[in-house]
């Protein structure tokens, strides 16, 4: 699979975080959640809950919970920390956003969009 043109660093830093379309997982849409962690580090995950496979922003667009510093599920409440997508609050403390490939070539970033969780 190719890799998808993730934007640039400049601009994920100004956005704070966003979301990017991934093919589809047989039926299902799917999306990346592109963020800055705390040492500024881009980083990315699926956008769905670990608790229920759900899109932690509803549809929504909103990612944070209201300090700004946590990854947050608006449907269950649960938070997530940028570094290692951890949950630490809710309902799947202890469980790990599931993280997809981002590689930095310059100031672009190309994701892998391929869940790691899939057979190769």
């Amino acid at each position: 699979m190719t890799e998808l043109d993730a934007g640039t660093l400049d601009a994920l830093r100004a956005a704070g975080a966003r979301l990017l379309a991934l093919p589809r997982d047989g039926t299902r849409p799917r999306q990346a959640i592109l963020v800055l962690d705390a040492q500024g580090t881009p980083r990315a995950y699926l956008n769905e809950c670990r608790h229920l496979p759900v899109p932690l922003d509803g549809g929504s667009g909103d990612l944070f919970d209201a300090t700004g510093r946590y990854l947050l599920c608006g449907t269950h409440g649960a938070l997530y920390e940028t570094r290692a997508g951890l949950c630490v609050e809710g309902p799947c403390v202890g469980q790990r956003l599931v993280p997809l490939g981002l590689r930095r070539d310059g100031e672009r970033l190309w994701l892998d969009p391929r869940d790691p969780r899939t057979p190769r």
